[in-house]
């Protein structure tokens, strides 16, 4: 602490120079004068608390060297009168090894010495007890040791008690020191939480609220990760990683949203070639009735009657083709979206939406192979597809390898990977304060 408040001084004096302008020119001369008074004044306050509370400290040490020595005589005391007194007959022995002693430091409560304090040798009985007079002359030390302990620890919280305040993060961040571990174990649970609906949703489909609760939860151990990194009790890699996560969420569904209108369009396609297909046979299959029409109206000697008959029968004729045509674009739109297989929507994550959305884009490929639209419409299928597969496999590989190899508040007894959390605690960085 001498050492810190010597730098903080020598630092001070560096500023004060600034402060007085001595070098100091040009455009920023002024704010960098104003800036470099204020913090040496902060300085030299925080030398001075330093200063104040080593003096205390200084003072108190000496004390606690010299209550150790008393407890080390008289320990010293108790062993020559127990050993005098076995030789005599009157006690087995005293258990008890060299050094055995040792007096706290202030605050500690009341740990006097771990094995000067033996229970009575023979029974209970002080007059049979060698060692009963020590044991008490122990006991004052030690209660002198307490009172003077709790002297000094007043002292220092009132050499403290000074013009120099705590910010609001700071104060909000020994807040987090004192419930790291707690915020530490829900955010682990959070996350282990999230990544088991994740493994179930690859088998079966989870229903929306849990699949709702995954993205909430995946949230809130981002929050809580930051709020730790922030504070000095987390590693940034941890918040590096949920971000990653949920980027490729986003991603994930982005190209959903992406096939989703590649289906739609690749739909549409389909519901016209169908049309056209429809009415292109219906169309054939009257062409007789069509031929025989066209050559009564296209000869001269047709009677009226004749003619108006004919265009009659083509009107009819084409009406049909008309009708078979709306029909099997209303039969296609009335097709239901297939549903994939289990491995199928296995493959995307357990993601059956875009599974099913990528068996109904390849059914209407392979139905209207002869539809140039259908093919041009259903052609980036393939590429949203593979790019959400791969945004789920990123953030799987990801989440599984720090679950695999990194350390658990949640299961303690999980092994780790020694390496990987060493690595992760090099990025380690508290938030720092206004000053």
């Amino acid at each position: 602490m001498k050492r810190v408040a010597a730098l903080l001084r020598t630092e001070a004096k560096d500023l004060k120079a600034i402060t007085e302008g001595r070098g100091l020119k040009g455009r920023y001369a002024d704010a960098l004068r104003d800036g470099a008074g204020e913090l040496e004044v902060r300085l030299r306050e925080t030398a001075e608390r330093y200063e104040r509370v080593h003096g205390e400290l200084t003072h108190w040490a000496g004390e606690l060297a010299g209550f150790q020595a008393e407890a080390d005589r008289i320990l010293l005391a108790a062993r020559a009168d127990a050993e005098r007194a076995a030789a005599s007959g009157l006690v087995s022995g005293l258990d008890s090894g060299p050094g055995s002693v040792h007096v706290s430091g202030p605050g500690s409560g009341s740990g006097p010495v771990s094995g000067a304090d033996p229970g009575p040798a023979s029974g209970g009985d002080p007059a049979e007890d060698p060692t009963a007079a020590h044991r008490t002359s122990l006991a004052k030390v030690t209660a002198q040791r307490d009172h003077r302990a709790a002297h000094y620890a007043a002292r220092i919280r009132d050499r403290i008690d000074d013009t120099i305040r705590d910010s609001r993060w700071e104060r909000a961040k020994n807040a987090i020191d004192g419930r790291r571990g707690v915020v530490s174990f829900a955010v682990d649970v959070m996350s282990w939480v999230a990544t088991g609906i994740a493994v179930t949703a690859i088998t079966m489909t989870p229903a929306g609220w849990v699949a709702g609760l995954a993205i909430w939860l995946t949230f809130g151990v981002l929050a809580g990760h930051l709020l730790l990194a922030s504070a000095g009790d987390g590693s940034w890699a941890d918040v590096t990683m949920d971000l990653f996560g949920l980027l490729t969420m986003r991603a994930g569904t982005l190209a959903l949203t992406r096939l989703r209108a590649v289906r739609d369009a690749t739909k549409s396609a389909a519901e016209l070639a169908a049309e056209s297909r429809a009415a292109e046979e219906a169309a054939r299959a009257s062409r007789s009735l069509r031929d025989r029409t066209s050559a009564v109206l296209n000869r001269r000697a047709s009677t009226r009657a004749r003619r108006a008959k004919a265009r009659h029968d083509r009107n009819i004729a084409r009406a049909a083709s008309r009708r078979a045509g709306e029909a099997a674009a209303s039969a296609e739109a009335a097709l239901p979206m297939p549903s994939a297989s289990r491995w199928e929507a296995a493959a995307v994550g357990g993601e059956r939406e875009t599974a099913n959305l990528f068996q109904d884009v390849k059914r209407l490929r392979a139905a209207y192979e002869d539809a140039p639209a259908v093919q041009r419409a259903s052609s980036g299928a393939e590429t949203h597809r593979r790019l959400f597969q791969g945004t789920w496999i990123a953030a799987s590989t990801v989440d599984g390898m720090d679950k695999l190899l990194g350390t658990s508040d949640a299961v303690p007894s999980k092994p780790a990977y020694g390496p990987y959390s060493d690595r992760k605690a090099r990025y380690t960085k508290e938030v720092g304060s206004p000053w």
